[in-house]
Formats: C-alpha cells, sequence, structure tokens
C-alpha cells in the first residue's frame, strides 16, 4: 500500500516535471529566437496557416494577458487564491487520489510552476502561441504552461463531475462492512 502512496507522488512530480521542462525549453527557444522582449510583435510564423502560429509576446499580466495594465497587486492575488485553491483540492482528496487525478493535479502545478518561473526570474511570462480565426477573432497569446493549466483544470472539472459524490464515501464504508463481515465468517468457522 505504502508503495503505491510512493508510486503516486513519483507520477505526480513527474508530470509536473515534464511540464516544466518542455515549458521552459519552449520559452528559451522563442527567446533565443526572436531575441530581446519586444512589446507584442507583428512577427508571425505561421504552424496552420493563418489559424495557428507563433508570435512573440512578453506577457506581464495572468494567463493570458488578463491583469496586464499595472494591475500587479490584483495579479498577485487571483495567483495566491488560484495556487490555495488547487493546493486546497489536492490535500482534500488526496486520501482518494489515483493516477489520473495525480497527472492532472501535475499539469495544474507544474503549469503554474512553469508561469511563476518566468515571472520572478525575467518579470514577463514568455507567450508565444496565437489562435485566431480571421478576421473577426483572434484569442490571446499563450503558451505551453497555460495550456497545461487549462487542459489540467479542464480535465479535474471533468473527473468531478463525472465521478459520483456517494462514491467517494461508500467505498471505505464497504470496505469496513466488508471485512466486518469477514471477522464474523472467520469467528464462526473457529467455533
Amino acid at each position: 500500500m505504502k508503495l503505491r502512496g510512493y508510486f503516486l507522488y513519483v507520477l505526480l512530480a513527474l508530470t509536473g516535471a515534464i511540464v516544466i521542462g518542455l515549458d521552459q525549453w519552449s520559452k528559451a527557444a522563442i527567446r533565443q529566437h526572436f531575441g530581446v522582449c519586444p512589446s507584442p510583435s507583428d512577427m508571425y510564423i505561421p504552424l496552420v496557416g493563418q489559424y495557428f502560429g507563433i508570435v512573440y509576446a512578453c506577457n506581464t499580466g495572468s494567463a493570458f494577458s488578463f491583469f496586464e495594465h499595472g494591475q500587479q497587486a490584483l495579479l498577485y492575488f487571483f495567483i495566491a487564491v488560484a495556487l490555495a485553491t488547487v493546493v486546497w483540492l489536492y490535500v482534500r482528496f488526496a486520501r482518494h487520489a489515483n493516477a489520473l487525478l495525480q497527472v492532472i493535479f501535475g499539469l495544474v502545478l507544474g503549469g503554474a510552476v512553469g508561469n511563476l518561473i518566468d515571472r520572478f526570474h525575467l518579470g514577463y511570462v514568455t507567450d508565444f502561441l496565437l489562435f485566431r480565426i480571421p478576421p473577426a477573432f483572434s484569442f490571446p497569446v499563450f503558451n505551453l504552461a497555460d495550456s497545461s493549466i487549462c487542459v489540467g483544470i479542464f480535465l479535474l472539472i471533468l473527473y468531478f463531475w463525472r465521478r459520483p459524490v456517494g462514491e467517494q464515501q461508500a467505498a471505505p464504508v464497504e470496505q469496513e462492512g466488508t471485512s466486518m463481515e469477514s471477522s464474523s465468517a472467520n469467528q464462526s468457522s473457529t467455533q
């Protein structure tokens, strides 16, 4: 049982480390290619025509450039609330953790740490992915850490939505009932 617990923690740490590694590697490659951080660049490198590509942007706000215009106190407040919520959810459901839940939390925490590394090391977050549907729709520029956080939160919502609430409470009760029945049966057979 302890071995399974250690495996789940290793899975969480490994997922987070992979996300952080890929995120930091991709951001370093973008900074090396584009040079010193400009304001949002007009240089667009298409990956899928005019719909998806690379544009270098230095984000001093939060995910998807929210709170970018000098609202630092509000930005740090929301970052703290978001991290506290994720940690609370993890602690709350750690007893019922499984491999999928560990990977989901690894995605969210790895993405958050990836962006915090940029924020504390550079003073901004390197964003470079642009999705748009010309001429009317252009999604804010984002990075792999933002994607990891969004995918993780989406999977977390799906996980808790698809999992019945009673299932979490019924599992320990069934195990206790089974062990009580087993011990009663063992006592009867010995007499």
